[in-house]
């Protein structure tokens, strides 16, 4: 106690210093003088020397020495502005540690230009490879992904082949990304009519050459061009199937041919939800969009026709209701004036 007093006196702050000295130098002078007031026999100095003492003892009980060393340590304390200050800063710290270890997403330019580097980058050897460690089924088609909106995912080409109870789908955007998608859930493959599009902007990569953009180009879309108030507008024929998986129009040929056959086409427009056509009329205008948009050859929709018009006149309806589909069919142009004579002729003689 006495070693730790001692160098409070000699190293401490101001306040420690004045305090301990001025209880010393009480301490002496309240001996001294009671000393000299016994020696000289003078009670006035005795006196003086007690008080002085009593002043002293006062003075050392007013304050301990672990107040003093607390109001030094509280001295070392950051005032408030340096406190927001350090707070500051450690919020920045903690900000960008979040970052490091969470990139921010990456935007759109980012993710184009990725993609464009890979691609080009890829040759025969590099995708045999890709294939081969990704297992590509031999019956696999190539198609073209316009988009895929819950993985961000625009303009890319893509590999696809099933399994007994899958579609697999190797899509190449930044790198090679292989996700499945359950057969069960697949519907059907709906056509989505008359989107927005920009030739000179969509596809980009696809119009310079390179290994990728040749083994592709059969995939990217159709457009179709007309004016609105005026002004050109161009647009492009896509195919959904789930989960909200957009196709080109060029590419849904081989997934019905090849993977998805049995899978029904749909249509969601006036002409299916209008009560003034039947079944059959129905039928031929959905076969019709698919050749027109080259999912079926012209043969192959002649061939429907075929089958259409056959079942028609075996139809349990009335001779008004064949007579109006028929004219609708030639009005619409889904069938030929040759279709209409052939088979208004077959059904006169069927009926006589």
């Amino acid at each position: 106690m006495l070693e730790k007093i001692l160098n409070s006196m000699l190293h401490g702050n101001t306040k420690t210093k004045i305090f301990l000295w001025s209880v010393f130098i009480l301490g002496v002078s309240a001996v001294f003088l009671l000393m000299a007031g016994i020696i000289l026999g003078v009670p006035y100095l005795g006196m003086g020397g007690v008080l002085v003492g009593f002043a002293g003892l006062i003075l050392s009980q007013s304050v301990s020495l672990k107040d003093l060393n607390r109001g030094k340590k509280a001295k070392k304390q950051k005032t408030p502005k340096e406190k927001e200050k350090a707070e500051g800063s450690s919020d920045k710290k903690e900000k960008k540690e979040k970052g490091q270890s969470a990139p921010e997403e990456k935007t759109r330019k980012e993710r184009e230009r990725e993609k464009s580097q890979y691609l080009s980058s890829l040759n025969a050897k590099k995708v045999k490879k890709m294939m081969k460690e990704h297992q590509v089924n031999q019956v696999h088609v190539k198609v073209m992904i316009d988009s895929y909106p819950a993985k961000k995912i625009e303009q890319a080409p893509a590999f696809m082949w099933r399994t007994d109870e899958m579609l697999h789908f190797l899509i190449l955007t930044g790198q090679a990304e292989e996700f499945e998608v359950p057969l069960a859930d697949i519907q059907g493959i709906l056509l989505v009519k008359n989107v927005p599009a920009d030739k000179e902007k969509d596809y980009q990569l696809f119009k310079y050459s390179s290994f990728i953009s040749k083994m592709f180009q059969p995939y990217l879309p159709a457009y179709s061009e007309g004016t609105k108030s005026g002004e050109l507008e161009v647009r492009k024929n896509t195919f959904r199937i789930e989960p909200g998986i957009y196709l080109t129009n060029s590419s849904v040929a081989n997934l019905r041919k090849v993977l998805l056959p049995g899978v029904a086409f749909l249509v969601d427009d006036k002409v299916i939800a209008s009560k003034r056509f039947n079944e059959y009329f129905k039928e031929l205008y959905r076969y019709s969009l698919l050749c027109k948009n080259m999912v079926i050859t012209l043969d192959e929709y002649r061939e429907q026709i075929k089958k259409t018009l056959d079942a028609l006149l075996e139809a349990p309806i009335g001779g008004n209701e064949f007579a109006n589909t028929i004219y609708d069919l030639n009005k619409y142009r889904l069938i030929t004036k040759n279709d209409v004579v052939l088979y208004t002729q077959k059904y006169r003689e069927l009926n006589m």
